[in-house]
């Protein structure tokens, strides 16, 4: 049976199954390279679950590959309180 949805609970999950997506969509690291502009290097620190990663890196590799994340906290969390996090926060010169 295939499967599609895998927790994440640490770097190195993430980086078992961003290298098992590359698998199983037959590319290599350096097909990765081609699109994403990343270093080969880069993409093994991702695979192997080095725990320095650049977060915005590792999201162009995830775009890339069509893996997105969804996070399942341990608190509710309202449609208020979701909108006041993603609004912008204040300058600290703006008052």
């Amino acid at each position: 049976m295939d499967q599609s949805d895998f927790p994440i609970s640490d770097v190195a999950a993430l980086g078992n199954i961003v290298r098992a997506t590359r698998i199983a969509q037959g590319l290599t690291r350096d097909d990765l390279v081609n699109a994403t502009g990343l270093s080969p290097k880069f993409i093994t620190h991702v695979e192997s679950g080095k725990p320095t990663a650049q977060i915005g890196k590792v999201f162009v590799l995830l775009s890339e590959l069509g893996i997105m994340l969804h996070a399942q906290t341990s608190v509710a969390i309202s449609a208020k309180t979701a909108e006041q996090a993603r609004r912008k926060r204040r300058s600290p010169n703006a008052d």
